[in-house]
């Protein structure tokens, strides 16, 4: 019997190599050429956090294993045919975003918080410099705890530090394969530097028009003293999904599936149709405005892919997930 191939985890993804952690080793690899043979819905043929076989000379990546879930995107050069993977067999996501400098961007938040729903990968929103503005903090906190997201206001200025929620965001960490998402300059590897200091990743300030500076340029998968992974992803400015389904959408945002048993159409998006329960809600301020408005944004990005479709655009694998048509 023949020993089978070495195996993998990429750490990092350069131009032309990647870094893969074999055996406790770090080495640098190329990939094998039939990897970038075929259609592939993805960007790239794997992503930071993948397991990987080795070909039988240990110098190449020959395929990638199966992933049990996986972050991306809507890769923003290649329009609608391509996903970009952020990280792959993730077992938790923090979305990271500040209160104020840079301000608090619900859509961004939203785009994030519904692509880890839909890979049912456990997420929480982590609010940064609540020492700046209190009173914002409590304000979208509540907004979210209403959509059963699991919520941590930190801060990590001298004499400010909510000790608490730091410990929480330690230990979640330790226990998990972690990939921190959010814009630049909202305080992500400040956060993990005050977390787990031994990391040491660079912080950065904003730049004039208080936009955030990109202090992390790349996605590297992080061992952390004690147990865990972190991926520190560069800052992101925008999170589209890909190939979500008109149907799908409102099952990712947990506030809103739950009112469709209410509602006159069982195949109603909430946008126009009569008699919906979920702009019922909004109108006596029960849900989120911003949360509305971020799905009604996604809804019409969906409903516009959708239309490519029928008018003889590229068909894609896209969800269309649990249909319910007909009235009651």
């Amino acid at each position: 019997m023949q020993p089978s191939s070495p195996q993998g985890l990429v750490l990092r993804i350069d131009a032309k190599l990647c870094h893969v952690e074999v055996d406790g080793e770090r080495r640098l690899l190329p990939l094998a050429g039939k990897l970038f043979d075929g259609v592939s819905g993805e960007k790239r043929p794997l992503a930071v956090g993948d397991r990987v076989v080795l070909d039988a000379t240990g110098k190449a990546i020959d395929a990638v294993l199966p992933r049990s879930s996986q972050l991306h995107r809507r890769a923003s050069t290649e329009g609608e045919e391509r996903a970009q993977v952020l990280a792959a067999n993730l077992t938790q996501v923090l979305a990271v975003a500040s209160v104020s400098s840079p301000p608090f961007q619900p859509e961004l938040v939203d785009g994030i918080l519904a692509a880890a729903a839909r890979e049912r990968i456990p997420a929480t929103l982590v609010l940064t410099k609540s020492d700046l503005d209190p009173a914002a903090a409590a304000s979208w906190r509540a907004v979210y705890a209403h959509a059963g997201v699991h919520v941590l206001a930190t801060s990590v200025q001298a004499g400010s530090e909510t000790a608490a929620a730091l410990q929480e965001i330690g230990a979640l960490l330790h226990q998990n394969r972690t990939v921190v998402v959010g814009l630049s300059g909202a305080g992500k590897s400040s956060l993990l530097n005050a977390v787990v200091p031994d990391v040491q990743l660079r912080v950065g300030d904003l730049n004039h028009i208080r936009q955030g500076r990109h202090t992390t340029t790349h996605t590297e998968l992080l061992p952390l003293p004690g147990g865990g992974h972190v991926l520190d992803t560069p800052g992101v400015r925008n999170f589209h999904l890909f190939c979500t389904g008109s149907q799908e959408l409102q099952f990712l945002f947990p506030e809103l599936a739950a009112l469709l048993p209410q509602c006159d159409y069982r195949s109603c998006l909430h946008a126009e149709e009569q008699k919906c329960a979920v702009r019922a809600a909004l109108d006596a301020g029960r849900l989120a405005p911003s949360r509305y408005r971020s799905y009604r944004t996604m809804l019409e990005a969906a409903l516009d892919a959708e239309r490519l479709e029928v008018r003889g655009g590229k068909p894609e694998q896209r969800g269309k997930g649990r249909r319910r048509p007909g009235r009651r």
